[in-house]
């Protein structure tokens, strides 16, 4: 009898091999804000009432938005034949039109010229206006992935399968009554009317992404879920603010999870991510930037442990997934160049959206401590810094700056009310 020898065994994808880290699919071209958007096409494009629904899988709906999104970024639109029939030859209010979906744009962090359309988003200010990815293929329209490749997938899994039922009605709730004030508005009344004009999926479609993406696989993700909770029940706070900070929320749990779950694959104990949040101290600076090395470093090594033969190239992509959404979410000073952890005034704003119940306050003092550090794994003042042991290396006293400073910047905001020189409480800003 023939002996073939040992079986060989499979290598394994880059998107399998992600799955098998985090959970779920983190590419490079999938990173930034687009996590935020997959998630809200997720949670407002599914086939029932139900946003949140149980069981092994989930229909949506997909729409391109093709229409609008080729009106403002495709020369070739000239020539569709939904321009006559739709503006009716009337070159002003196609002027107009185009201008005013220009402005609706979800940002490109790295974009410096305009993009082709198929790359070019909406801000989903209205719910007509979150739509799915699209492109071009021998002049038929295309609903596919090409930015909406898994992080949203993920993040939504993980809303959908919270063992907590009251947390999960109330998640649910929050959905359903965040666009309530802009049902009947204008830009609701025309985004779907646009829409309706464009490229959409005629039956529900499952998602395979979602289906194979897990959940429940540790206790950090209920401080994802607490704090989507905490944004959807915030009072005081407009629509779009909500929105805003849950993709905010969603991109920056998703790279500190992809930290954790890489030390975690590496039987590293954990360890804080350090922020220099301008207190102009170049040894802070140098740690800051020597801390994101590592991180990027230990995503490696765990991509290795999990497949050693991943060519470099889908190595790369995952690892980048990590700096590009935390840069393009207010977590690392730029998106060139030597870049190092902080926190711009949005993902500040964002942090104690998700953290800081509405109607309530907190001592700054705690705020560093026992949000950023004890629940974020963020290092940023003393009391962070002794926790970790970082004191045995740096001066306390950078530390004890590097806080005050970050409370400067917090007051500017309107996140920091300044009661007394000793007395600091952090709330979210009042938008009604």
């Amino acid at each position: 009898m023939q002996n073939d020898g040992p079986e060989q065994k499979k290598v394994l994808k880059g998107p399998e091999v992600s799955r098998e880290l985090f959970g779920g699919v983190l590419d490079f071209d999938a990173a930034g804000h687009y996590p935020g958007l997959e998630l809200l096409n997720f949670v407002y494009c599914g086939v029932n009432e139900d946003i949140l629904p149980q069981g092994d899988s989930v229909r949506i709906l997909r729409r391109s938005h093709d229409f609008a999104r080729r009106l403002v970024w495709d020369e070739g639109f000239a020539d569709d034949p939904r321009r006559d029939t739709v503006l009716l030859g009337d070159k002003s209010a196609e002027e107009t039109l185009r201008e005013l979906l220009r402005c609706l744009q979800l940002e490109i962090p790295s974009g410096s010229k305009d993009p082709k359309w198929s790359r070019a988003h909406f801000f989903p200010y209205t719910p007509s206006l979150i739509h799915w990815d699209a492109r071009d293929r021998h002049n038929k329209i295309g609903i596919e992935r090409l930015y909406l490749r898994g992080g949203g997938a993920l993040a939504y899994k993980i809303l959908r399968t919270d063992k907590n039922l009251d947390r999960n009605r109330r998640i649910r709730e929050g959905f359903q009554k965040l666009y309530a004030a802009t049902t009947d508005s204008p830009l609701e009344m025309l985004a779907a009317f646009i829409n309706d004009q464009s490229k959409k999926d005629s039956k529900p479609v499952e998602d395979e992404i979602e289906k194979q993406t897990g959940s429940n696989l540790d206790e950090f993700e209920n401080v994802y879920r607490e704090g989507t909770l905490k944004i959807l029940e915030q009072s005081d706070t407009t629509s779009v603010a909500k929105v805003r900070a849950i993709m905010g929320w969603t991109a920056l749990w998703l790279v500190l999870m992809q930290n954790k779950r890489a030390r975690g694959r590496l039987k590293l104990e954990d360890a804080p991510i350090i922020c220099d949040c301008g207190a102009n101290n170049s040894q802070l600076r140098r740690v800051s930037q020597r801390c994101l090395q590592e991180v990027l470093d230990n995503i490696i090594d765990a991509v290795d442990q999990v497949e050693p033969n991943l060519p470099k190239a889908r190595r790369n992509n995952i690892r980048s997934f990590f700096w590009a959404t935390a840069a393009a979410n207010g977590f690392l000073n730029a998106w060139r160049g030597r870049k190092h952890f902080t926190l711009s005034v949005d993902a500040l704003e964002m942090i104690v959206l998700a953290t800081i119940p509405s109607g309530r306050e907190l001592p700054y003092e705690r705020f560093v401590t026992e949000v950023l550090y004890e629940q974020l794994g963020i290092a940023i003042g003393r009391g962070a810094a002794e926790a970790s042991g970082l004191v045995n290396s740096i001066d306390a006293s950078i530390f004890e700056e590097n806080e005050a400073q970050l409370a400067h910047q917090m007051i500017a905001a309107g996140l920091v009310t300044q009661y007394s020189d000793a007395t600091r409480m952090v709330s979210p800003r009042n938008d009604a």
